[in-house]
């Protein structure tokens, strides 16, 4: 999306901002108020990766939201980029107190910067923004992105799903999927999570690709027993080992260690109906989360990882792929017995007869990418 110029408060529509290089080889485009991510009081250096907005004890409705930022290969956490966001009250317009300078006179004072810590991970914490008065666009959270070695540019802005106001997805949106499913509020607060791919559909961004390294269990080699936690399919709701009950037929396990699956939809969907066109005795289809949150989790931390998978899952309408979940990417009993590298982005097998008999490792979720899995079935 590209940003429009529109006076005063309302300089900042739903569609982004471009690009202003400070110093570096810029990026994206151009973005004449990128340069308020370095209006901060606190330096770069001294930020933390979780903050609350000024707005957040004001009446309205609370929400926090986090997620992982991830370098542009779409699995290595990002450390030390800092984000910038800024966004409306609860009458539609970007307040100001009157002792603002620079671009705090339009962005307003609800506004906050956040520093990935060294697992990638952000959070901050405000109330729901409202849409802007007598228009047509939808409630949205502006954001900026710093890293340490390029110039800042702008990513699509956070929006919810449950907004009429939420215009028809478009492709390519840079940084990723930014539409928030906002969970029902825990304790007063409504949770919601977004994940960031650096650079993603972002052009004039430096990016070499996935890393080739070596994952999984060679070919040929017999499929071991595990028992994960299966959130959709056929044995929703129940610790299942795959093999034991569906290893005598064919079928691809996809082992994922990212927390983003927004760019999984559609290659997800295609093996849904993939297993509906050769029916469930012809092909089944494992997905196996690995939590890269796993260093950090606490038992909350878990109840709502897990209730966003469940709801990612019902959102794409998995009936017959089962989306399963591991406690880590480096679990002996589960990843280990099936030689998973943790660096990995993603391990796919297809097996029969439970033996390996393809695999792939650290590759896009392209329909090139499945047609080439399909025709080893």
């Amino acid at each position: 999306m590209k940003k429009l110029l529109i006076p005063f408060l309302m300089i900042c529509s739903l569609v982004s901002c471009g690009q202003r290089s400070a110093g570096k080889d810029p990026i994206g485009g151009r973005c004449e108020d990128c340069e308020a991510i370095f209006e901060n009081v606190v330096p770069f250096d001294k930020l933390k990766s979780v903050v609350t907005l000024p707005d957040y004890n004001d009446p309205g409705p609370k929400i926090e939201i986090s997620g992982i930022v991830y370098q542009r290969d779409g699995k290595t956490p990002a450390k030390d980029v800092v984000l910038y966001v800024y966004h409306t009250d609860q009458t539609g317009v970007y307040p100001t107190r009157g002792n603002e300078t620079g671009w705090g006179k339009r962005h307003g004072y609800i506004r906050g910067w956040v520093k990935t810590d060294q697992n990638g991970f952000y959070q901050f914490y405000t109330l729901k923004p409202k849409a802007y008065p007598n228009r047509k666009d939808p409630a949205h959270i502006h954001i900026t992105v710093k890293e340490p070695d390029k110039s800042e540019y702008w990513i699509d802005e956070y929006l919810f799903a449950d907004d009429p106001l939420l215009p028809t997805a478009h492709a390519n949106p840079r940084g990723g999927n930014g539409v928030i499913e906002l969970l029902p509020p825990e304790k007063g607060v409504m949770h919601g999570t977004r994940h960031i791919i650096l650079g993603l559909n972002v052009p004039d961004y430096p990016y070499a690709g996935l890393p080739n390294i070596k994952s999984g269990l060679e070919i040929g080699t017999p499929c071991p027993a595990f028992d994960p936690l299966h959130l959709s399919g056929a044995d929703k709701g129940k610790k299942v080992c795959p093999m034991c009950k569906y290893g005598y037929g064919q079928g691809i396990m996809v082992w994922f260690n990212h927390a983003n699956l927004d760019h999984m939809t559609e290659f997800i969907k295609s093996l849904e109906i993939e297993m509906k066109n050769r029916g469930e005795k012809e092909l089944r289809v494992f997905l196996v989360y690995m939590n890269p949150f796993y260093k950090n989790s606490t038992d909350t931390d878990y109840e709502i990882i897990g209730r966003k998978l469940k709801l990612w899952c019902e959102k794409q309408q998995l009936e017959r792929v089962a989306m399963t979940w591991i406690p880590s990417p480096v679990d002996e009993k589960t990843a280990g017995v099936y030689s998973i590298n943790p660096e990995a982005k993603n391990t796919i097998f297809v097996y029969k007869s439970r033996r390996v008999t393809a695999k792939w490792v650290n590759v896009e979720y392209d329909q090139e990418t499945l047609k080439t899995i399909l025709n080893t079935l």
